[in-house]
Parts: C-alpha cells; sequence; structure tokens
C-alpha cells in the first residue's frame, strides 16, 4: 500500500505487461483516441497550412503581379533618413534604390519600333534580396557586384534577339541617363531573371553595380528612394502616421507613400484581418481539444475503476502513471505516425502541385508556393500530444491519490447534500408519477445524459462550437469569394484609349491583364498621352453618337447604367491654391515676383496666378455624389467647403493621397482661393497652330481658348481616406495633372460643351452575349473612324485616341483558375473543419456508450430489449442533436450575424449570405449519425467484458 507499508515493485516488464492488457481491453476507446488524435494533427495542420498557403498564394500573387515586394517608398532620401527607417521596430525590412534612365538597343536612335528595353535601376543588398528577387521566378546567375555586369530579364533579353542567355556574355545598350545624357555601354551579363509584372506603362527592369551607378555620377548615400515593407499586422495608414513622425522630412514636398503588405491584404481577403484570424485559430484549437477531451472524460469512471483496484494489490502512484501512460503511448505512436504521414503526404505532393497551378498559373506556377510548413506540423503534433497527457492526468490524479474504497466505487457523479424534505418529495414524486413505456424510455435517456452534468454541457458546447466553426468559415469564405471583386464591376466599362497614341493598343487595352480588384482608372500616366494629337476643345474620349448607340442598344438598362460627364481643360489658381501640389521647393517658399517669361505666370488685381503646367480634368458630380461628399466632409470634420461646390461657385480638387503632412497644412489654408479656366482651342485653331509653330517657330496667343470666370476653390480631397464614398472617377493617378469636381451648376458657367469621359452599362442578363457582340462592333467601326482622321499635331498620322471596353465575362473567364485554386483552397479548410464536428460527435455517442456497458448488460438482464436499448440511444443522441441545432439557431446566429459586420468593415465586397443549406447538411450529419451510432453499438459483444472498461466483470486485471 501507500505510505511505505509496501516496497515499491519496480519490475518494468509486469508493468509493460499490463500497458498491453489495459490497452487491449480499451480496443474500443483506444481505437476511437487513435481516431481522436489521427485527426487532430491532420485538421490543425491541413487546415492552418491550408490557410498559410492560400494567404502565401495571394501574397506571391500579388508581388508577382506587382513587381515588387514593398509597400511603401520615401523618394530622394539620404543615408540619415534611411539609418532612421532601418532603426524602427515596425519596419521588418528596408533597402535603397536609384533609377537611372531607360535602355534602348546602342544601335539604335529612337525607340519608335521596339520601344525602351528596360528601365536601368541600382538596389541595394537588402532591396534586392527582399523587395526584387521574391516578385521574380527563375533567377540565374547573381545581381551585379562589378562596374561593368548587368542583370537583366528574360523579356528583356529576348527583345535583344537573345534566347538562350549565358554569363558574362556582352550586352551593348544605349542608357539615357535623366533628361540630357546618354551613354553607350557595353555590359557583360551576371544573370537574369523572369518577371511577372504586368505594369502596362514601365518597362521590365535592369539592374546594375553600385560601382556603375556611381560613375555616372550618382551618390546613392545622398539621395536614393527608401523601399521599406513594414510589419505586416500594421495597415497603411497607421504606418504613414508613425514614420511622418519618426523621420524627418528634408522639405515639404517630400512626402512618404506607403500601401498595405501583400500579407496585409492577403489576410484581409481571407479571413478580415489579423483580429479574426486569431479568432478563428482559437476557436479551431477548441474544437480539436474537445475532440479528445470528450473521449477521455467520457470514459474516465472505468479508468478510475481499473486503476484504482491496483492500489489494492500495492502498486505505487509511480507504477499506475506508467502503465496508463504505457496504454496511451501504444495509441498515441501510431496516431502521431498516421497523422503525420496524412499531412506530409497532402500538403507536400498533393495540393501544391493542384492548387499552384491553378493559383499562379499567370505569375510563374508553383515555383515558391508552399503549403507544407513543418513548423506546422510539428506544433499540432505538440498539440495533440499535450492535450492527450492533459486530458488523462485527471484520471491519473485520482486513481493514484485516492483511497481504494473510492476508486472501486468511483462512478463520477458529484455528491449532492439534500435536505431530509427534498430528499422525501423527490421519492415521493418518483414513486406516484406514471409514464408509458416510451416516455420512460426517454425519462432514462435524459437521466442518463444530465446525470454527468459537467460532461453533458461540456459535450453540448463542443459539439456547438465546431458546428459553429464551420458555419463560420462557410460565411467568411462564401462572403470574401473573388467572384465578388468582378461582381461589382458593370456588365461593360467604357472609357477612352490612355497610353500609346492612337487606335486600340493604349492603356486601358492592355488594362484587361490587371487584377480585377484593381481601379480600372488609375494610372501613372497623364492626359499627355489621351489627348496626344487629341488636344482641341471638340474632342470627347467617347463621341455622342457612339454614346447613343450604347445607350439604343435593345437590352441596356439605363436606369442601372452611368455616364460620367465633364471636360478638359487648363486651371489657373492662385499660388496660394497651388501650392499644396506644386513639388518644387522654391515655388513653394519664395514669396517674391517670378522671373520674366516663366511659363504659366500672369497677374491680375494682384492677384499671382500659376497656371497648370498640363490638360486638366473636370468632373461633373451628380446631386447624389455631391450630398455622399457633404456627408463624409461633415462626419470627418474636414475643411472643405461643400456649399460652394453645390451652388455653382467653387470647385473641388481630388487627389490620389498625393499631399505630404505639409502640403495637406497648406491645401487647408487654400480653401477660397481663386481659380479659373480656359477652354482647349478648337480643332482648327490647333491645325494652324502647329502649322506655325513649324513653318515660322513661333507661337500665337490667339489660339488660347475662353477663359471662364473665376470660381472659389473649396479645397482638397483625398480619395483614399478612411471611409471616402465611392466616387467613380475618369484617368486619374497622376501627379502631373489636377482633377476637379465640379456641380452641374458650375460647369454651365464653364465656356466648353459636356464630354462624355466614362461609360458603364449594366445589361438584361440573357441579352448580354448578343449585346457584347454589337459593343465590340461599334467600338470597332468607331476605332477604325478615330485612326483615318487626319492628326492635328506634328504627326498627321496618328489619328485619334480610339475606345476600349472591359467586359464582366471577360474578367470572370481571365479569373477562373484563380476563383477555382481559392474555392479549393478554402473549401478543404471546412472540409476538415466539417470532418472534425462530426467526429466529434461521433466518438461523444460511442465512447458514451461503451462506458455504460454495465449498466446496459444490467438492463438486459432485467428485461430491456435490443428495441428499447436503440430507442434509448436515439433519443441520447436526439437531445445532443436538439440542443445543438438550438444553440445554432440561436447563439450562432447571432456569432454569425457579428462575423457578418465585421467582414463589412474590413471588405468592401463582401455579400453576407446566410448558410442555410449548411445548417441542414450540419443536422441532418448529426441527425444520420444518432440512427448510425446505435446500429453500431448493436453488434458490439458486452458478454466477458468489463462495464467500467476492463476485460471481466469480476476484475479489471486478466
Amino acid at each position: 500500500m501507500r505510505d511505505g507499508k509496501f516496497t515499491p515493485n519496480d519490475n518494468g516488464s509486469v508493468i509493460r505487461m499490463l500497458s498491453g492488457k489495459y490497452a487491449r481491453c480499451n480496443r474500443g476507446r483506444n481505437r476511437i483516441l487513435l481516431g481522436a488524435v489521427i485527426l487532430s494533427i491532420v485538421t490543425l495542420t491541413m487546415v492552418f497550412g491550408i490557410s498559410y498557403g492560400r494567404i502565401r498564394g495571394e501574397e506571391l500573387r500579388a508581388v508577382r503581379q506587382a513587381g515588387t515586394a514593398a509597400s511603401g517608398m520615401i523618394p530622394d532620401a539620404d543615408s540619415s533618413q534611411y539609418a532612421e527607417v532601418r532603426s524602427l521596430g515596425y519596419i521588418s525590412e528596408a533597402g535603397r534604390s536609384v533609377t537611372v534612365g531607360e535602355a534602348r538597343k546602342a544601335d539604335e536612335q529612337t525607340a519608335e519600333d521596339t520601344g525602351n528595353l528596360c528601365v536601368i535601376r541600382w538596389l541595394d543588398r537588402d532591396a534586392w534580396e527582399e523587395m526584387a528577387s521574391p516578385a521574380y521566378t527563375e533567377i540565374r546567375g547573381s545581381y551585379p557586384q562589378k562596374e561593368q555586369e548587368i542583370m537583366l530579364s528574360v523579356r528583356t533579353l529576348k527583345s535583344l534577339g537573345i534566347d538562350s542567355p549565358e554569363q558574362g556574355m556582352q550586352i551593348s545598350l544605349k542608357v539615357f541617363i535623366g533628361l540630357f545624357r546618354t551613354e553607350t555601354e557595353t555590359f557583360q551579363l551576371s544573370g537574369w531573371f523572369t518577371d511577372h509584372s504586368e505594369d502596362a506603362e514601365e518597362a521590365s527592369p535592369g539592374y546594375i553595380s553600385r560601382a556603375k551607378l556611381e560613375s555616372w555620377g550618382y551618390d546613392p548615400d545622398m539621395a536614393a528612394n527608401i523601399l521599406f515593407r513594414q510589419s505586416d499586422g500594421m495597415d497603411w495608414r497607421e504606418a504613414e502616421e508613425r514614420l511622418y513622425e519618426d523621420v524627418p522630412m528634408k522639405d515639404s514636398a517630400q512626402k512618404i507613400t506607403v500601401s498595405d503588405t501583400y500579407a496585409y491584404e492577403a489576410v484581409n481577403e481571407m479571413t478580415g484581418g489579423y483580429g479574426m484570424a486569431e479568432f478563428g485559430a482559437l476557436v479551431i484549437l477548441s474544437g480539436m481539444f474537445f475532440l479528445i477531451h470528450n473521449v477521455m472524460q467520457i470514459s474516465m469512471t472505468g479508468d478510475v475503476r481499473q486503476m484504482g483496484l491496483l492500489n489494492v494489490i500495492g502498486t505505487t502512484e509511480k507504477q499506475i502513471r506508467r502503465i496508463y501512460y504505457g496504454q496511451l503511448f501504444r495509441v498515441l505512436i501510431p496516431g502521431v505516425t498516421g497523422g503525420v504521414l496524412l499531412s506530409a503526404g497532402a500538403l507536400l505532393f498533393l495540393l501544391p502541385r493542384i492548387l499552384g497551378d491553378q493559383y499562379l498559373n499567370r505569375y510563374g506556377g508553383s515555383e515558391g508556393f508552399q503549403i507544407f510548413r513543418p513548423g506546422i506540423l510539428a506544433m499540432s503534433v505538440l498539440f495533440a500530444v499535450l492535450l492527450l497527457f492533459i486530458s488523462s492526468s485527471g484520471v491519473i490524479r485520482k486513481a493514484a491519490r485516492e483511497s481504494c474504497a473510492e476508486t472501486v466505487h468511483y462512478t463520477g457523479l458529484e455528491k449532492k447534500r439534500r435536505s431530509r424534505k427534498g430528499r422525501e418529495k423527490k421519492t415521493r414524486d418518483r414513486k406516484y408519477r406514471r409514464r408509458s413505456p416510451g416516455g420512460e424510455i426517454l425519462f432514462m435517456a435524459w437521466q442518463n445524459l444530465t446525470r454527468y452534468r459537467g460532461r453533458f454541457i461540456l459535450t453540448i458546447f463542443s459539439l456547438f462550437l465546431g458546428a459553429e466553426a464551420f458555419l463560420g468559415a462557410v460565411v467568411v469564405t462564401d462572403g470574401s469569394d473573388y467572384v465578388h471583386v468582378i461582381e461589382q464591376r458593370p456588365d461593360f466599362l467604357i472609357a477612352g484609349q490612355f497610353g500609346n497614341p492612337g487606335q486600340e493598343s493604349g492603356y486601358g487595352k492592355e488594362y484587361q491583364s490587371r487584377d480585377a480588384g484593381e481601379d480600372p482608372m488609375l494610372t501613372e500616366g497623364d492626359n499627355i498621352f489621351l489627348l496626344y494629337d487629341n488636344d482641341y476643345d471638340e474632342f470627347s474620349p467617347i463621341s455622342r453618337e457612339v454614346r447613343e448607340q450604347l445607350l439604343g442598344l435593345d437590352g441596356v438598362e439605363r436606369d442601372r447604367s452611368y455616364i460620367m460627364e465633364g471636360a478638359y481643360m487648363t486651371a489657373t489658381l492662385s499660388r496660394k491654391g497651388i501650392r499644396p501640389v506644386v513639388t518644387d521647393p522654391d515655388i513653394l517658399i519664395t514669396e517674391e515676383e517670378p522671373e520674366k517669361g516663366s511659363v504659366g505666370y500672369s497677374y491680375s488685381d494682384n492677384t499671382e496666378w500659376v497656371e497648370s503646367s498640363d490638360v486638366d480634368v473636370i468632373q461633373i458630380l451628380s446631386d447624389q455624389e455631391i450630398r455622399e461628399l457633404k456627408s463624409y466632409v461633415e462626419k470627418n470634420s474636414l475643411p472643405v467647403d461643400l456649399d460652394s461646390l453645390e451652388n455653382g461657385t467653387g470647385v473641388l480638387i481630388l487627389h490620389d493621397h498625393r499631399l505630404s503632412r505639409e502640403q495637406e497644412k497648406m491645401a487647408e489654408e487654400s480653401v477660397g482661393e481663386p481659380v479659373y479656366f480656359t477652354a482647349l482651342c478648337s480643332r482648327e485653331e490647333a491645325l494652324e497652330r502647329n502649322r506655325t509653330i513649324l513653318e515660322e517657330g513661333g507661337y500665337e496667343e490667339e489660339y488660347k481658348g475662353e477663359n471662364s470666370e473665376i470660381f472659389r476653390l473649396s479645397g482638397y480631397l483625398d480619395n483614399r481616406g478612411e471611409g471616402f464614398p465611392k466616387i467613380r472617377q475618369t484617368w486619374h493617378g497622376s501627379e502631373a495633372n489636377l482633377y476637379f469636381l465640379i456641380s452641374e451648376k458650375g460647369f454651365e458657367k464653364l465656356p466648353t460643351e459636356k464630354k462624355t469621359l466614362y461609360m458603364e452599362l449594366n445589361v438584361e442578363r440573357e441579352k448580354e452575349p448578343r449585346i457584347k457582340s454589337q459593343i465590340t462592333e461599334i467600338i470597332s467601326r468607331e476605332n477604325e473612324r478615330r485612326a483615318g482622321m487626319t492628326g492635328t499635331g506634328f504627326d498627321e498620322n496618328t489619328g485619334e485616341a480610339g475606345i476600349f471596353c472591359i467586359s464582366r465575362t471577360d474578367l470572370m473567364a481571365e479569373a477562373a483558375a484563380q476563383i477555382r485554386g481559392s474555392r479549393m483552397i478554402l473549401g478543404s479548410i471546412g472540409v476538415m473543419l466539417l470532418a472534425a464536428g462530426f467526429t466529434n460527435y461521433l466518438n461523444v455517442m460511442i465512447t458514451g456508450i461503451l462506458s455504460r456497458r454495465r449498466e446496459l448488460k444490467v438492463m438486459e438482464s432485467i428485461g430491456m430489449t435490443g428495441k428499447q436499448k436503440r430507442a434509448m440511444f436515439l433519443a441520447e443522441g436526439g437531445c445532443y442533436c436538439l440542443l445543438t441545432a438550438v444553440l445554432m439557431l440561436t447563439a450562432g446566429s447571432g456569432i454569425l450575424h457579428l462575423i457578418r459586420r465585421y467582414m463589412e468593415e474590413r471588405l468592401s465586397y463582401f455579400q453576407y449570405q446566410y448558410p442555410y443549406v449548411w445548417t441542414l447538411v450540419m443536422l441532418a450529419g448529426l441527425t444520420g449519425i444518432c440512427l448510425l451510432v446505435p446500429e453500431i453499438i448493436r453488434r458490439v459483444p458486452f458478454q466477458g467484458k468489463d462495464p467500467g472498461g476492463g476485460c471481466s466483470r469480476y476484475s479489471p486485471v486478466p
């Protein structure tokens, strides 16, 4: 016995024998436990591995598409600023970059035939390794170190006629350094790579060494762009705010550009944010905890009795622990082995091959795409092992520390003190309450469940948690499906080409290969490309004739379509009004009168005027859009005068987050400053103007258009501001242009006519294929007509800029592989959660029945029939199913509603739909298990089996 009354027996062979016997006697429970361990490891590894893979896949796709892993930049920074950025704890990576200029073939004088081959850049080691190389695949060789070394993309090499590159081969290029310097260089190829960037406005990069950069007169320590990536858990607004506080700017024009990291965006798209991801991880871990814990706790009664009987023959606490743990190891070793093999096989070989090709087929395939993470597998195994031993610790502690009498007669029921009066009342109630046979079966089933009240409540909660985890995953995955991104697009988007001049080769055409989630009208190009040889007042991106033809098509729903109107004019503002968007520090700080001959300066009524450097956009807002802007401005207390905009006396400047902190302060001071607009000259005047320039070398002022009356500047608004209303824009994003918003009343005061800048058409679904064909035909005819027009510029053969169309069905077709990959990934997670939930319920039912074998044998001996026994099992399962269903439909619905609110705040395209079908599937599955378990148990013989889990009805020891 204990306390030294017997000498401990440390016979290892006896302990191993007893462990083996107990394991064989508990075969039913241990098989269930083995399945639970395997399923826990596989579920945790698969769910977290697939989630990581999906996030990594989205991140890789975005990085490769953008051509960089950087999420922010500080332009023209010196070494002190660079050192400050690198010292910040919330900046994970930082590097420097210098863009020198563009390069062409050494024997070419112009870029008319092949265009620019590449953009010459220098990167430091950190920028190359952390920012650039993750965006490339098939990297061969190394980054340039010697002065004449260069690294080029496969696309550039093919443009040079090189299909089989070799390290050290000679490459001759003409490099345009800055605006006025050209160098012809012969480089040695140090390496090459495959890029996947879809930036239509920039050639692929070519990288040079620092020695070469310095030989051209550049000093990156004095001026270089700092590329950085903030911590993945920090959004761009917080990062930008903190950077402005921590990094001193050189001047008011230097500004910090930050966006969310691609990993942050991927987590947002999948779960709505890191908060929801952490909550989901906690729910999944809790589900796995209950999966194993329920099996151990339900079978604990028999285990305590078994272990307690060993105390009678003098077994010590240490020996009891070794016997019990020996039994568990016989479950744990094959369970861990099976779980590891299944998880590794699926995540190493099966899913990456399928999902990588589906997910990244346009961005280099599955290279770099990994779902299997050894760390995740190791943590899953550790979690399952710890959980098994933690769940069994209560059994061992009770069996080893309590007296023999207490353990042998242990039932798992808590002793409750009742008054004598209470006991007499309960006895009278039981004595005189009559029930039908069916009612008696229901009563017995309910008593079987509620006598272990804590275990019953915990089991119900675990079943509810598993079901809710699955339904929550369904809501999040269905609501954030990439299809919803495309569905928010109009059926057809139509706008003028922006990029290469003339016909159908412009930027708009190439947009169709960009991510459908991007703003189709966002570009860094300026209007000089759209208005190239079209800079006259009559030009409209979409002519009135084409507009009416499109709107007149049978099936076009005018009330659901959108027409944007406005004009292209030249703006002239006061110096104070234009200061926020001027990047030349001298203009910002000087108060002296500008020099004679300075372009764009004139004087009137002591006002110092500054003319915009390019043609600007003036977009007419609808009344509804103005109301939305007013609500946004009032809510955020912004210094903007929208009353003047609404009554037609003011205009608003909309920008793409282009102001630095100092410039934002200037923007506040600019409200109320004067601005007027000048119409472009007519087509005839444009032809005459250019003819005069060519023949006489002069420029006549009379070719300028008419000036408008003076408006009031209502202020500046940032379209990337948090909560900014959805205001559609035509081409925007360039820092060379100003983008004005004006009301209908205000536009009537301008000396020009309305132009159609942009159209969105929504059509009847069944007529869409025919309408698509008709739109294509109309645009093709219009582009042919425009291509045949005589240009108004120096090149008379360019014609007018054409029109392009983006079809939502085309976007859907292009994104089909990505959508399939995303659904397969998220569907795999859902399947694993569903399997875990059903397995938990099945384990609870079977383990609960197996743990009551003595009780069932006694009931059979006093006349309980097999039919009555099955009915009791069905009633018990029905109680679990009914209570779980009630929780799912009440508390569960509330949880799903909270998930909906959270996701709608995080994702603008999230669409909530209650998972009615999957709720019915869950309930049907639980009901099916209720019906199945009695049939399984009916075939389990109870003769010769210990009702508490032992091998004999008399003793737990063979």
